[in-house]
């Protein structure tokens, strides 16, 4: 090996050592919360967190939406999701303060579609089991400071596998892949084992990681959007006079017709936005759609909805970055190709888990052996490069 080769070989080796280090304790609480959360809907439904709707009979907005607002005079609604394949023949009404424009203090409500009723009703949805799960994976309890912690553990991950990639390399040259070395120490077993499992969950891993990564920056993403397109749509309809952003003029029910019609084929009404959010402007609806299976269904298509005329106002194009954190959530929890692909991510994460907990010994061990035996540890370190 050439002594160019073989720094660039200790680099890694040290920047290896180092990111996962640094990287030890995050990564094993993201795989322990990360295995749950896959599972999420799951748990929820055993829970009942959200409440199982009527399968037969017609949906019925409109009543949902009357008894929303008997139940919450007071308040203003924020939102509607309708969500048929994780929770069919419920509706989801999002009501908040009047002078509320954001998610951040509102009140989650449940509705029978069939029926009408409310079934549900959750003043705190971040206090359930997942939901407190999912703030400790997503944010470490920091809000939108911790979205940014978690993207840079994910890429201290990358850097650690990327690294990882580069020092198991030859080793392949010289130990057949998969092989594990008896007899010569608990350390070099381990060692292999750490490789060869470090092997077989890499591409994963880097995708898991990348995604995390991506959906560090998903507020910030959202933030560059509402002060760029967002913004331009807005100073676009600067002249439209408001609607009475508590009852426009144009209903729910109206919209999600107006937005089926103009939908893909095969697409549905995810989430109907109230004119006066952060997210809209005072003049319009914003509807979500979204696709039926696969990563279509986590993909998401906004039309924006004229609340005064009930015309189509425009195609909301969305641009790439946002597009691309759409899908990162999907391919970082795995909920979008059913239980098999659940549980294919469930043995990722575990195997994950256990290569964390693993190089970690492996350090400690190392600096264990140095301070016991100096030329014991020169000897085995010097297995560990080609």
């Amino acid at each position: 090996m050439t002594p160019s080769v073989s720094r660039w070989f200790r680099f890694n080796l040290r920047l290896h050592r180092w990111t996962s280090l640094l990287a030890t304790l995050p990564l094993l609480v993201l795989c322990l919360t990360g295995t749950a959360l896959i599972f999420r809907e799951e748990i929820d439904a055993a829970l009942g967190v959200v409440p199982v709707g009527t399968a037969e009979g017609a949906a019925r907005v409109a009543d949902c939406l009357a008894t929303l607002e008997r139940a919450f005079p007071d308040d203003r609604v924020l939102g509607v999701g309708l969500d048929p394949l994780n929770h069919p023949g419920v509706m989801l009404g999002v009501v908040a303060a009047p002078d509320e424009t954001s998610f951040d203090r509102a009140r989650l409500t449940y509705f029978d579609l069939a029926s009408g009723r409310m079934i549900g009703d959750d003043d705190d949805p971040s206090a359930s089991f997942t939901g407190v799960l999912f703030e400790l994976h997503a944010e470490w309890f920091l809000g939108p400071v911790g979205r940014l912690v978690g993207a840079l553990i994910g890429l201290l991950v990358v850097l650690s596998l990327l690294s990882g990639l580069v020092i198991y390399a030859p080793y392949v040259r010289r130990i057949a892949y998969g092989v594990i070395r008896r007899g010569r120490g608990a350390r070099l077993a381990q060692l292999d084992l750490h490789n060869f499992v470090g092997a077989v969950v890499l591409g994963w891993a880097v995708v898991v990681s990348l995604s995390g990564f991506l959906l560090g920056f998903s507020a910030v993403a959202l933030g560059v959007w509402q002060m760029t397109d967002l913004a331009a749509i807005r100073e676009e309809y600067q002249g439209a006079a408001p609607v009475d952003v508590r009852r426009p003029p144009v209903t729910v029910p109206q919209v999600i017709e107006v937005a089926r019609a103009h939908a893909r084929p095969g697409w549905g009404v995810r989430t109907i936005l109230y004119p006066g959010m952060d997210l809209t402007t005072p003049r319009h609806y914003a509807v979500l759609l979204g696709g039926s299976e696969g990563l279509e269904a986590r993909t998401i298509d906004a039309v924006m909805i004229d609340a005064q005329t009930g015309e189509l106002a425009r195609d909301v194009e969305l641009p790439g970055y946002l597009h691309a954190m759409f899908l990162a959530e999907p391919l970082h929890f795995g909920d979008y190709g059913g239980l098999p692909l659940k549980l294919l991510w469930s043995a990722c994460n575990l195997l994950t888990l256990f290569i964390t907990a693993n190089g970690a010994w492996l350090f400690f061990d190392r600096r264990r052996a140095q301070r016991l035996r100096p030329g014991r540890a020169a000897e085995e370190v010097g297995d560990e490069e080609p």
